[in-house]
Parts: structure tokens; C-alpha cells; sequence
């Protein structure tokens, strides 16, 4: 999904983009974005010359969500029910405080390798800057204008 937007802040190549209104957001459930303005981090992967103000084209991949999530809540999952089965089968005759036990290691086993692998992912995981782009330009009046000056009569007046 490609999202145009604003960049609001550089650091490096790391990129916060505040993100543009488009036709589905009338329609979308979520105030929160729209109240607040979604900004979201971008990767400058490409290294193209960018400054504060300059609007850019973001691509938000799925996959690279897909995967994240995976290692962030699959993998611990995966590995509680295996430690937990493996604590069934290594203390067969024993209350189920073993085998939690193990479930639980397996559970912090998994979020240690979940946060390790998505760290050294994550930069590559971030949407990236496609490319730099024109602001569209609308009818709507600047909300920075005060009333009376020669840009709001002019406005008023369409």
C-alpha cells in the first residue's frame, strides 16, 4: 500500500513522515489517526536527497508486517506449546507444574529470539520512501490565516 505524506523530521535515513488524508479515512473507524495526524517512521533506503516539508510517496508493505508479527507474537506462541509438551513428556507423572514451566521458558526463549531477529530487521521492516512528489493542492483555506488578511478575503470570497 503506498501512502503519500510530509516529512516532519529526519535522522539519518530514518524518516518521520506525517501521512496525508485520503478518501478511505472519511470512512475509517479509527479517530485516532484522525484526530492526531498519523506520522509514521520511514526508511530513506535509497538514500534520496530529502529535506523537512518535502513530500514523499511511503510504501507500506504487508509482508514485511506479516513477518514482523510472526517473530514478535508467532514464535513465542510455537514455543510455549513445544516447551509445554516437552515438559508433559519429560515428567509424564507429575501435576501440570512442570510442563507450565516449561511452556513459560519456551515462551521467554521466544520473545528474546523474536526481539534479536526483529532488531537486526529493523530498518529493512519500516516502509521506505518510493520516491519524492508534489503536494496536491486544495481549494481548502490555510488554517494559519487570520481573519482579515488580504489571503483570507481572498479565500472568503470564492
Amino acid at each position: 500500500m503506498n501512502e503519500r505524506g510530509m516529512v516532519t523530521e529526519i535522522q539519518g535515513r530514518l524518516l518521520t513522515v506525517q501521512l496525508e488524508m485520503n478518501e478511505g479515512c472519511g470512512a475509517c473507524a479509527n479517530d485516532g489517526c484522525k484526530k492526531t495526524r498519523r506520522a509514521i517512521k520511514a526508511y530513506n533506503r535509497d538514500d534520496l536527497p530529502l529535506a523537512e516539508g518535502d513530500y514523499v510517496e511511503v510504501q507500506v508493505e504487508g509482508k514485511a508486517q506479516l513477518v514482523g508479527s510472526f517473530w514478535v507474537l508467532g514464535m513465542p506462541l510455537i514455543l510455549f506449546i513445544g516447551g509445554y509438551l516437552l515438559g508433559r513428556f519429560l515428567f509424564p507423572g507429575e501435576s501440570e507444574g512442570p510442563a507450565a514451566l516449561s511452556g513459560l521458558a519456551g515462551l521467554v526463549i521466544g520473545m528474546i529470539v523474536g526481539m534479536v531477529v526483529q532488531k537486526g530487521q529493523r530498518l529493512e521492516s519500516l516502509p521506505h520512501v518510493l520516491r519524492k512528489v508534489e503536494p496536491e493542492i486544495s481549494g481548502e483555506p490555510n488554517p494559519d490565516w487570520t481573519e482579515g488578511s488580504p489571503e483570507y478575503n481572498e479565500a472568503a470570497s470564492k
